[in-house]
């Protein structure tokens, strides 16, 4: 009964625990050990701070509930790239897939693999700054080789690490609130918010890093044509993946403030590390750096094995990367899509351009998002949209304010950040071209050999 299925090549090896793992695995990486000084710099009090990470669990909950129902619609490879194309048109599924992967997923992974690198340097108490984009590649080319030979190795990697990193966060979370070494009155505020207008701006600002802390929970989507009955799978990974992460980002982040005011932690470049030596001394930050070394490997790998997946998608529907819509022979895997996706990272790694990519199109993507949670009302009204087995809890008004926040957080960052959000605009706008010379070399290639 729980043998792998074939599914139109792929092989439906991934169950409930397995898609979990990966939502759960990708949400927890780096952002929750080091974008929390960020968000205590962008919110006025202690309670602002907590409320931008519960507004994140909140923006990304009403998304997840879309996409849940988006991907019982559709359970095909590519995720938000399939139901873009097949709401707005294939010109609108490319320029997504451009920006996604060329930029923000090939930009996230590469980040993933230098934090990764710069930890495994705190662990074994190493100073050479020169080797870290070595390790870097190291990582990349070792996990991109996994993912090729098989599902079954990326799963299985993604399943211990995934546990690691959970257990990590329990260690946080426990020892924090039994040791006692904090202050509760770290919890109150005597600094005046400074009027509804600035405060609001600010929790906004703050919620950027939040919800890249946040990112993750789209990725089950990507595997749908991997997952065992994913109809009824996929919405109980993304929606409980999502939830559960949620629970722990909350409860760590009441343990950094419960043991650093706000005004120190805006100031500490590694909140977690600054935290657990004060629960363990100085031992505590080569134990973080360990736990950032497992959190991070572990969302490294969640994250090139759904991202071979976007490139697959689109060289499956696009001429122009036709080869990359292939699956190897052995493996059942798409190897071309891996390996390109893994050296694009590797280039970032060494070219040293990463946050600033991430950052450029962080703000685009909220745009396709929004997109995307207006595309459950439109595929509702459509009568040639496949049906869906799962419905948003709230129904449309759910996928509105999905759509509303996003649009809020986007025109926020224009408004605040205006020179960078133009530029993740002018980013993105390169894949016109690409998408023209793409129609130009012919229709759809086939999807696998």
């Amino acid at each position: 009964m729980n043998e792998p299925q074939k599914s139109d090549g792929f092989v439906r090896g991934l169950g409930v625990w397995d898609a979990s793992a990966i939502v759960v695995g990708c949400i927890i990486g780096a952002g929750i050990f080091r974008l929390s000084d960020t968000v205590a710099q962008r919110t006025a009090t202690p309670w602002l701070f907590m409320a931008a990470w519960g507004l994140g669990g909140l923006v990304s909950l009403s998304g997840a509930l879309c996409y849940a129902e988006l991907a019982t619609r559709f359970p095909k490879t590519g995720g938000d790239y399939v139901f873009l194309t097949q709401c707005y048109g294939r010109f609108w599924g490319f320029l997504f897939g451009w920006t996604k992967l060329f930029v923000e997923r090939t930009g996230t992974v590469a980040i993933l693999s230098v934090v990764f690198a710069r930890h495994m340097e705190v662990v074994l108490g190493l100073h050479a700054n020169s080797a870290v984009r070595l390790v870097a590649t190291a990582a990349i080319i070792l996990l991109t080789a996994a993912n090729t030979w098989g599902l079954r190795y990326g799963k299985g990697i993604q399943n211990v690490f995934t546990c690691l990193k959970v257990a990590a966060l329990f260690l946080i979370i426990g020892a924090g609130f039994i040791l006692g070494k904090g202050s509760a009155a770290n919890f109150a505020s005597t600094q005046p918010v400074g009027g509804f207008l600035p405060a609001t701006t600010g929790l906004g600002l703050a919620l950027i890093p939040v919800l890249w802390a946040f990112g993750g929970w789209t990725e089950a989507a990507y595997v749908a044509e991997e997952v065992r009955d994913p109809r009824r799978n996929l919405p109980r990974a993304i929606i409980g993946g999502l939830l559960g992460a949620t629970a722990l980002y909350l409860a760590v982040n009441a343990v950094y403030l419960y043991y650093l005011p706000l005004p120190e932690m805006r100031t500490t470049d590694l909140v977690a590390a600054a935290t657990m030596k004060k629960m363990f001394g100085s031992g505590g930050e080569r134990l973080v750096a360990a736990m950032v070394m497992a959190s991070t490997f572990g969302a490294l790998n969640g994250y090139l094995l759904t991202g071979g997946r976007i490139l697959f998608a689109l060289g499956r529907d696009h001429e122009l990367f036709a080869r990359m819509g292939r699956l190897s022979e052995k493996g059942r895997t798409p190897a071309l899509a891996l390996a390109a996706t893994g050296g694009l990272a590797i280039l970032l790694v060494w070219t040293g351009t990463l946050d600033q990519l991430v950052t450029y199109s962080s703000v685009v993507v909220l745009m396709f998002y929004a997109m995307s949670g207006l595309s459950v009302i439109l595929f509702r009204r459509r009568a040639d949209a496949p049906p869906a087995s799962y419905r948003v809890w709230g129904g449309a008004a759910t996928a509105i304010l999905f759509v509303l926040l996003n649009v809020a957080l986007a025109a926020n960052s224009i408004w605040k950040e205006t020179t960078v959000t133009l530029l993740g605009f002018a980013v993105a706008s390169l894949g016109v071209p690409l998408y023209l010379i793409s129609r130009r070399l012919g229709g759809p290639p086939a999807a696998s050999i």
